[in-house]
C-alpha cells in the first residue's frame, strides 16, 4: 500500500489498533496465556512485545523529528506533494522470512493484556501529540537502520508501527484458530 500523507499513515495504524482491540476483547486469563505446543509466544506476550516496540518507535520518531526541526527541515505548505511511502518491499520479503526480536524487545511474561493495552494506549496518545510536528517537518532525509530491513526514513518507521502490529495480529489470529486454542476456549 502507498501512503500519500501523514494522515493516511495515522489512519492505517489506528485501523490496525482497532482490529487488535477487537481480537483481544473478552479473552480470559487461560486464553491470554495459551502457548501452543510448538512453542512461540502467548497472546499476552505478543501484546507485551507490541507495547515494548511501539514505545521504542515513539522514542525513535521523536528523536528524528527533533533533529529535522533543529536542522530547519520543514515540509512544503499543506496541499503540496507528499512523496508516497510504502513498505511493500518489506511486506513481500517478510512473507518468506521469520524474524527473531532482539532480546531487549522480547516479552518478559507475567504482564496482562490489559496492562500492555494501557501501555499501547499511552504510547499512541503520545504519538498523536507528536503528529503536528511530524506533519510540519520534512522527514524524508531522517533515516535510522532497521535490524532486518536496513535504513528507513521517519515516515517508513511510522508505517512500520502499523505493519508490525498487523504482522503480530496475524500471529494472534493463527493462535485463535489453532485446534489447541479452540479446545481451551471451549473449556475456559
Amino acid at each position: 500500500m502507498n501512503y500519500n500523507s501523514v494522515a493516511e499513515i495515522f489512519d492505517a495504524i489506528d485501523d490496525t489498533r482497532a482490529r487488535l482491540g477487537e481480537r483481544l476483547a473478552g479473552l480470559n486469563g487461560a486464553q491470554e496465556n495459551f502457548r501452543p505446543e510448538s512453542g512461540g509466544w502467548s497472546i499476552a506476550e505478543i501484546v507485551e512485545h507490541l507495547a515494548i516496540l511501539e514505545s521504542r518507535l515513539l522514542g525513535l520518531v521523536t528523536v528524528m523529528v527533533s533533529k529535522a526541526e533543529k536542522a530547519g527541515l520543514q515540509r512544503a505548505p499543506e496541499g503540496s506533494e507528499f512523496k508516497p511511502v510504502t513498505l511493500e518491499h518489506i511486506a513481500e520479503r517478510s512473507r518468506r522470512e521469520k524474524y527473531v526480536a532482539p532480546e531487549t524487545a522480547q516479552p518478559q511474561g507475567g504482564v496482562s493484556i490489559k496492562e500492555s493495552l494501557e501501555r499501547l494506549r499511552q504510547s499512541r496518545a503520545s504519538l498523536k501529540e507528536l503528529r503536528p510536528r511530524i506533519e510540519a517537518a520534512d522527514l524524508t532525509s531522517a533515516h535510522y537502520p532497521h535490524p532486518a530491513f536496513g535504513p528507513l526514513d521517519a515516515y517508513q518507521w511510522l508505517v512500520m508501527i502499523g505493519y508490525h502490529e498487523d504482522r503480530h495480529l496475524r500471529q494472534i489470529d493463527a493462535l485463535l484458530a489453532s485446534p489447541e486454542y479452540t479446545a481451551i476456549g471451549a473449556n475456559a
